[in-house]
């Protein structure tokens, strides 16, 4: 899964997005339960609602959370809720969304919505 860091002044990783149509929102879940560090994963609003934070969970203490902006946004934003107060380093994180391989059909529809099947065809020749 392609991952697009936000990373702070001094380097350290603090943020970071991923493609909301490759990754359900149990399975981002899933995804979370399994990083060290983290606990107490909630799902919070879905799809339409006018809560935007999706996911909320404790990562090494801190308050974290799976944003969606407008709640249809095409990337969900995973960070600290306050970013000024989070000392934790979101790479362990960002190290298991990386590793996780979608099913083939939720590939296909990203490829196709995100355009990235045709742009494979092209890079190809």
């Amino acid at each position: 899964m392609r991952i697009f860091p936000a990373n702070g002044k001094d380097g350290r990783a603090i943020a970071f997005e991923i493609e909301s149509v490759y990754v359900s929102r149990k399975a981002i879940s899933q995804l979370l339960r399994q990083a060290d560090g983290v606990s107490d994963v909630k799902l919070g609003g879905h799809f339409g609602s006018s809560n935007d934070i999706r996911i909320e969970f404790q990562y090494f203490g801190c308050n974290y959370m799976v944003w969606e902006p407008f709640g249809d946004n095409s990337r969900y934003w995973i960070g600290p809720k306050n970013p000024e107060e989070s000392i934790a380093d979101a790479k362990g994180l960002e190290n298991v969304f990386k590793r996780y391989q979608p099913p083939l059909y939720r590939s296909l529809l990203g490829d196709l919505l995100t355009l990235r099947l045709f742009r494979r065809t092209v890079d190809r020749h």
